[in-house]
């Protein structure tokens, strides 16, 4: 089978209903909007994995500029349950660090619970180093 990387850059509405079907494996009550969705391709590196025209695998990179630099923030590494353990998850990961270095971002982070024990050992192979650090979060609404 031949699977192929695709940045998404525009509203798409099968795009949209490929996300939506894989967000339903990441949290049931978490789906994107057509109005939500064009703002994240505009602003964001959604990356898509395809068999096919089945998206089957999502990655987004998200720049973020600071005053120290130009960073990316990896979010939502997806790879559908039917198609787990077939290396796909590094596939995406190394797609979305090329189109970072790309576009000029010097350092990466993501998270990741401990419990998605696969996608942590996937991290650290491909060179992600685990940090000490006081995470917060606040929610505004």
């Amino acid at each position: 089978m031949t699977f192929r990387v695709k940045k998404i850059t525009r509203f798409d509405k099968p795009a949209l209903l490929g996300l939506n079907e894989l967000l339903k494996q990441w949290s049931k009550k978490t789906q994107i909007t057509p109005t939500y969705f064009k703002k994240l391709a505009a602003q964001s590196h959604v990356l898509a994995l395809y068999d096919g025209k089945n998206m089957i695998g999502t990655v987004t990179l998200i720049p973020l500029y600071k005053l120290s630099g130009v960073k990316g923030s990896i979010e939502h590494l997806i790879i559908d349950e039917k198609y787990r353990g077939r290396g796909l998850g590094k596939k995406l990961m190394l797609h979305a660090i090329a189109t970072a270095r790309k576009a000029g971002i010097k350092t990466l982070f993501l998270t990741s619970e401990p419990q998605r024990i696969v996608a942590n050992i996937l991290y650290k192979k491909l060179g992600f180093i685990q940090k000490e650090t006081n995470y917060y979060f606040k929610h505004l609404i």
